[in-house]
């Protein structure tokens, strides 16, 4: 497998932050490793780096632990004081020229500021024991904004952590996925995990796994009062939860709806439900 070798900003030191470097082509060496990011095609810098879009977002990470290696912003943008104050002294500040920024971006969103950071380490089921909350189980959602919604609202409702089942092809830390969880993606534990592997934890830990269906007979406002922390797992929107978590399933509810409208995206209806156990989660956060 062909690797992009890293500029020596992307590996560290570099220049002050307070002069950038020109990005003024895309046969800039920088070019080529942030298009390498834009294009998803992380496994050319061997999955190593993460691109972060927007100011919010970047604050986000650097709190979380999140290691930024390099800042780029567009000519005409400043990088605000909130922003620059927290970042590390090493890091590279870049600056890209406008027809270059454009180049780069082609389709894309386009962002004035952004950074490039160290991915985080994946983690293990294993990461959850701690929160002695609800998880949150995404059943073969790929969809980057429902997944990224759902991620911001589970950080709102005090959720214990996410985790990705029958979803093999998707990357946790795409940018689409950061940007519509506005960051909380780096604060709150996002797994991959089989099927199995979540069923055999949830067993080994005597949580219930709760799954949502469209016609389960028991509205999903009966989870508010249960005591425990529960696994509560969303399928997609047209096809629903595998066989394999509804039979593992101790119980099946549904969110009622007017029964011409054939179904609710899946964010909407993780925020009805988390919304349900918002009193228990919180209650537990300083557990």
């Amino acid at each position: 497998m062909t690797r992009l070798s890293l500029p020596f900003s992307a590996a560290g030191g570099g220049h002050n932050p307070g002069t950038p470097v020109l990005i003024d082509s895309l046969l800039h060496p920088q070019a080529a490793l942030i298009r390498a990011l834009l294009t998803r095609s992380r496994q050319k810098v061997g999955n190593s780096l993460i691109l972060i879009d927007d100011e919010e977002n970047i604050v986000r990470a650097i709190y979380s632990g999140v290691v930024i290696r390099s800042i780029v912003r567009s000519c005409d943008t400043t990088i605000p004081d909130y922003l620059r104050r927290r970042l590390p002294p090493d890091v590279q500040s870049y600056e890209i020229a406008k027809r270059t920024c454009k180049k780069l971006f082609e389709n894309d969103k386009v962002s004035r500021i952004f950074a490039i950071a160290d991915a985080p380490q994946p983690q293990s089921l294993n990461a959850l024991l701690a929160a002695r909350r609800d998880i949150v189980v995404l059943d073969g959602i790929s969809i980057a904004g429902n997944i990224g919604a759902i991620i911001r609202t589970s950080s709102a409702m005090g959720i214990g952590g996410i985790v990705l089942v029958n979803a093999e092809s998707t990357d946790i830390f795409d940018r689409r996925v950061i940007r519509a969880s506005r960051g909380y993606l780096f604060a709150l534990p996002v797994i991959a995990a089989t099927a199995g592997e979540l069923i055999r934890f949830c067993a080994l830990r005597g949580m219930p796994i709760v799954v949502t269906l469209p016609r389960a007979g028991r509205a999903v406002s009966e989870i508010s009062l249960l005591p425990h922390p529960l696994a509560i797992v969303y399928g997609r929107e047209k096809t629903g939860c595998s066989q394999m978590l509804i039979d593992a399933a101790t119980l099946h509810v549904e969110i009622l709806t007017n029964p011409a409208v054939e179904s609710l995206n899946v964010a909407a209806a993780a925020a009805i439900t988390l919304y349900c156990r918002y009193n228990f989660n919180r209650s537990r956060e300083s557990c």
